[in-house]
Parts: C-alpha cells; structure tokens; sequence
C-alpha cells in the first residue's frame, strides 16, 4: 500500500473536516427538496385534475352551443354502445324506391294518347300494347274573391236591423280557408309573419298586414278555447304526462321568456304555456289539481315535490354517461373507467327498457323491481378513484332511485321523457326563426294555437285541415 505523504494526509483531513461540517447543511437540504417534490407532484396532480376538469367543461359547453360533434354512426368507431341495438339493415327492393299507386277512387283525370305511326319515320306501327302510367300533381291556387249581397232590414219588434248573416264592420275580410291556413302554417309549419305574407302574395297575390295576422291569431285563440279545455280534461284523464320547460322569449313580456309542455302519456294531446318563468309556480299551473296521475319529468328541481307519484327520465342520465365515455378531453384511464360504466349502465338501460315492453303483471314487475334496484345499488356504489363529474352523476342518480323505477312499477309509465321533448321541439324551432312572441297577449293566444293545431296534427295528419277548419267554422 502506498503511504501518503503528510500534505496529502493534511489536505485529506481538511476535507474530512469540511465534509463533516457541512454533511447537516446537505441533509437539511435533500430534506427540503424532497418536501418540495412532493409538494410540486400534489399540485401537478391538482392541476391535472382541474385541467380534466374545465377541458370537460368546455366540451360541454362547446356542445351545448354548437352541437355535438359526433354523428350517431360514431358509435362503432368510439367503441360506445348506442342508446339502442339497432337492427341490420335490410336490403331495399326496387319497388321501394317508387312511389305508391295512387287508389282507384284518388283518380281524379284520365286522358289517353293514342299512336298510330312511328313520328321519326312515319311508318305504321304494328304490336301496339297500352301501358298505364300515373301522375300526382296539385292545381295552381287561384285567389277566391266573393261579393256577397247581403240584406237587411228593420224589426219593429225587436227594433233593431236584422240581417240574413253577420255583416262585417270591414268591406273586405279574409276568409275561413286563409285564416286556417295561417294558424297551421304558424304551429305546424313553424313559419314567421314574414315567409306566410311572402307565400300568400306570391302564389295567390293575396296581401295582408302583421295587423291582420295578428288579429287571426287572437280571433283563433277565442274560437279554439273551448277545444284546448277539452284537450286538457283528456290529459288530465291519462294515466301519466309528460313535462319539459325551453327557452320562449317574448318581446314586450310581463312574466317570462319560457315555455312549458304537458303531453299524454298514452295519446297525442299536448298543452302548452308561454311567456312564463321557470318558476316551481308555472309548474304547477300546467300540472292542475293534485291527483295520483304520474308525472314523467327530466330531473329539473323546479318538479320536486309536485306529483305524488314522480317518475325520472333514464335518457338523460343515460345521455351524460354516454358523452363522458365519449369525450375527448379525459386521460386514457378516465376514459377507459367511464366507458367500463357506460357499458354496464347501458345494459342496465336495455333491461328496464325490456321489462317496460311486457304486458303488465303487478306481481312480476315488483319481483323485477327489486332486482333492477340491487342493479343499480352495485352498479353506482361510488368509488374514490371515480372521476369527480363521473362520481357526481352517479350520486344524482343514486338520490331519487324509486323514481327511476316507477316506469317498472305502474302501468303505462314511460321510462323516458322522449314525448315532451319531440312536443317542445317544435317550440324552439320556432324560436330560432321568429324569436318567440311580441307580447304577453300574444303569447298567451299562441298557447291555445299551439295547443289544439298540434294535438290535430298528431291526432290525424290525413285529415288535419278539416277537422281544424270545422273548428274554427264552429
């Protein structure tokens, strides 16, 4: 072994007493580090979270503004199951792509053409076969102008003037089948002031004023009263009805700028209220008096407590899910926890749906309803390692599971609110192009136009506008 020299034992030793005096100075300072490592991967894991968290957000704000931005044969492409099994595609016939023939009492005209030559060459044509073919056309309309002659005269009697009809105050009104057409083509149609005056000009040269259409509208609402009273005693008689609330401004409003929907459970009568708040108090306005009748909402908490038998939508829970499985914002884990319970969730969907289609048997559906209520206790037991918005929307559903399961245990309840939905679209149809009513008045005759045109329309679509014109003849 070499020996050192005593400058390098010296200098060693001044090294050794370094060392040793600095070693607490180092380990103070490897402590602090580690601290702030920790410390550094809390907050990144925090701000991971909430980086999550606001990307999730904007998406669905993004599609609440803009729409979603996958279409429904996305699907396959996600891995997501659709909201229901759809079935194969069946291939199509020729046959199918051509219209239907008209039946014989529809025929209307017949008119033959007959060739006797060829009318290039001019030579006799020989073997000639008839071949019968149909045209569906509509006539051009013509504008109906009737001068009416009216007499009248003095009732000593009475003392008062008699006349053979009413003689309008007007020299020249606009008749029943105009005005019919103005409050189908209002609802129905979901058309403005603006494109029924364009239409009516411009193919029957036929103008009138926003004044006019107006006063139609109110005229309407008197003639049509009697019927939306009748429509609302059959919804009343219905074992459930369906709610839903939307967005309805009105311009010169004294309540509110919102539209409420009742619809039938078990037919097409539909009733609606506008120029309302989303107030609890409109709520029950639509609902009437207390009664057993189930009443289907979305999870809206302006429906609490209104219905003594309440039963929950399963789409829109369903849909949440779905959109979470489906995002594109979530760490791969997330995602793949949210899709795992998507799955599940849709399964559990498909057997309530299931069970809702069979004849009703109360002894069954009680045994079913309870084995779909230890499904969903399993299924949305929460989780610490759940993704907070999924853990959210497992706790909201978990807070009211009786009404979800009401659709299992009375008859004729629908598990979903699909029909107040499809009632209220056409609503915000019309609120996209004519921005609501231009005041409460008006608002409050457009609940009756919309209330009677609508529930004809779905009754009897073949024959809407006879059953509307006796109506309004009445």
């Amino acid at each position: 072994m070499e020996k050192l020299s005593p400058e390098e034992m010296d200098r060693r030793m001044t090294q050794w007493r370094n060392d040793r005096l600095l070693e607490p100075q180092r380990q103070q300072r490897m402590q602090e580090l580690e601290e702030r490592c920790t410390r550094l991967e809390t907050e990144n894991a925090e701000k991971d979270r909430m980086i999550e968290k606001l990307l999730l957000r904007i998406e669905q704000l993004e599609a609440m503004v803009f729409g979603s931005k996958k279409k429904p044969d996305d699907h396959g492409d996600s891995g997501v199951a659709s909201d229901s099994s759809p079935m194969p595609k069946q291939p199509r016939s020729n046959a199918s792509f051509r219209r239907a023939l008209p039946k014989p009492e529809e025929i209307t005209n017949r008119t033959h053409h007959p060739i006797v030559s060829c009318p290039d060459c001019r030579t006799t044509l020989r073997r000639k076969q008839t071949v019968i073919r149909f045209v569906e056309d509509i006539p051009l309309p013509q504008k109906i102008v009737t001068e009416q002659t009216i007499e009248r005269g003095y009732c000593p009697c009475c003392k008062a003037w008699k006349s053979a009809i009413p003689i309008s105050p007007q020299h020249c009104t606009i008749g029943l089948h105009t005005r019919v057409y103005v409050l189908a083509a209002l609802t129905v149609l979901g058309q403005t002031f603006e494109k029924i005056k364009a239409y009516l000009y411009g193919l029957h040269r036929l103008s009138i004023s926003d004044g006019e259409l107006a006063a139609m509208i109110q005229a309407g609402h008197r003639k049509l009263l009697p019927t939306k009273q009748t429509i609302e005693k059959k919804i009343a008689a219905s074992p459930a009805a369906n709610y839903d609330e939307t967005v309805y401004p009105v311009q010169n409003g004294e309540q509110g700028n919102y539209a409420w929907v009742k619809t039938s459970a078990v037919g097409p009568e539909t009733v609606f209220l506008l120029g309302r708040t989303r107030g609890k108090g409109n709520a029950e306005e639509l609902r009437g008096p207390s009664s057993d009748q189930v009443g289907v909402t979305d999870d809206y908490a302006g429906y609490d407590g209104l219905f003594k038998n309440h039963g929950l939508c399963w789409v829109h829970p369903l849909r949440k899910f779905r959109d979470l499985a489906e995002s594109d914002v979530l760490t791969p884990e997330h995602h793949r926890q949210c899709l795992s319970f998507y799955e599940c969730f849709h399964t559990l969907y498909a057997s309530v749906a299931d069970i809702v289609a069979t004849p009703f048997c109360q002894e069954e559906r009680v045994i079913a309803a309870e084995s779909i209520g230890k499904k969903i206790d399993a299924l949305l037991i929460p989780d610490v390692g759940d993704l907070p918005t999924l853990a959210r929307y497992k706790r909201t559903f978990l807070e009211h599971p009786e009404k979800y399961l009401l659709c299992v245990r009375m008859k004729d309840v629908p598990m979903t609110n699909n029909k107040a939905e499809r009632a209220v679209r056409g609503l915000v149809i019309k609120r996209l192009l004519s921005f609501g009513c231009r005041s409460q008045k008006g608002a409050e005759a457009m609940e009756t136009i919309f209330s009677v045109c609508l529930t004809l329309w779905w009754s009897k679509p073949e024959d809407y506008f006879g059953d509307l014109r006796a109506l309004m003849a009445a």
